[in-house]
């Protein structure tokens, strides 16, 4: 599965914390810094990509990894702030 920031939502630091901010509704939603590069990781690459490079970075099993990185997606895609691409494989 691919995603994307859904429209008028950008992902910036600020004061060294990683947050979703969508112009639309106002609403913002900090990350810490794991899930920040999980999510970075998944949009440029997918979230199959986005799980091999933290499991292998932080020596974490992978099926464990994957499972965060679904969580967290489903959280953004359900607060408005992703959605999820069709069509782009997994």
């Amino acid at each position: 599965m691919h995603i994307r920031l859904s429209p008028g939502t950008s992902l910036t630091v600020i004061e060294g914390k990683s947050v979703l901010f969508s112009v639309r509704t106002g609403q913002s939603y900090g990350l810490n810094e794991i899930a920040a590069e999980m999510l970075r990781l998944g949009l440029e690459g997918g979230l199959d990509h986005a799980a091999e490079r933290i499991a292998l970075d932080y020596d974490a099993p992978a099926a464990e990894v994957r499972s965060d990185i679904d969580v967290l997606v489903q959280q953004l895609i359900e607060l408005k702030f992703a959605q999820a691409v069709a069509g782009q494989g997994s």
